[in-house]
């Protein structure tokens, strides 16, 4: 992981995503505020379908109301995210 500062990260801004796109995780700092520059994977339906299929059968199945489109979309980034850390 590498920490920069606003201030820093602006001259090389090209540099830091390369690295981010690499794998590097890219901590941008402002004060006491932090923002991640991590890469964009494209889902592998193959691999991650099974996952994300399970937590909307829960949803389906589940003794509480239909999730919101803002409540799926966070199950499918943590199933992914969750895929990626494995």
């Amino acid at each position: 992981m590498k920490a920069v500062t606003i201030r820093e990260a602006q001259p090389r801004l090209r540099e830091l995503i390369a690295e981010a796109c690499q794998g590097e995780l890219i901590v941008l700092t402002d004060g006491e505020k932090q923002v991640a520059l991590e890469p964009h994977i494209p889902s592998d339906l193959e691999r991650d379908s099974p996952q994300l299929e399970a937590e909307l059968l829960k949803a389906i199945d589940g003794p509480f109301e239909p999730y919101s489109s803002e409540e799926m979309k966070a199950i499918g980034r943590r199933v992914l995210r969750q895929k990626q850390e494995q």
